[in-house]
């Protein structure tokens, strides 16, 4: 039995898939970057990226006031604040260290998203969250053949505006 392809938009171009991924790892490391690399609750390094919304909420997904810095043990295994095992917990820990940051995620608890999740959304992510990453760990995410076609992209879409 054929294994059946997944389509693809342009051969310079993932398929839809791939382009979500590579905007998860852009959208983590610029989380984890705008924390320093600490953990928000112990200061340790080693972090992993946090969603406050729930990230099968697209409208906040790649949103970087969604995302916090936690180390493995605070991101999952802490009975008292960890967000995946406490839930009230977390929030009562967020809002007395990071009140700013606690009101943001009451604020947007229940996103609407209007547009259609298709390569080109991926593709808009990918290059809104560039600027936030250094450009060779952007390379590493996207590849040197992707990275090249979104600037010439890029460039086509300066020059015709």
């Amino acid at each position: 039995m054929a294994r059946k392809q997944r389509k693809r938009t342009n051969s310079n171009v993932p398929a839809k898939g791939r382009l979500r991924d590579m905007a998860d790892m852009l959208w983590s490391l610029a989380v984890r970057s705008d924390w320093d690399n600490k953990c928000a609750v112990c200061g340790a390094g080693k972090v992993e990226a946090h969603h406050l919304i729930p990230r099968q909420h697209e409208a906040t997904r790649y949103d970087l006031s969604n995302g916090i810095a936690l180390c493995a043990f605070h991101h999952q295994f802490d009975a008292v604040c960890s967000p995946h095992q406490n839930g009230f917990g977390w929030r009562q820990w967020l809002a007395e260290h990071f009140p700013k940051v606690a009101e943001w995620a009451e604020q947007n608890a229940y996103p609407k998203f209007d547009g259609t999740k298709n390569p080109a959304h991926y593709i808009e992510v990918i290059l809104s969250l560039k600027e936030y990453v250094e450009p060779e760990d952007f390379t590493r995410i996207v590849g040197v053949r992707f990275e090249a076609y979104l600037n010439k992209t890029c460039d086509l879409r300066i020059k015709s505006v």
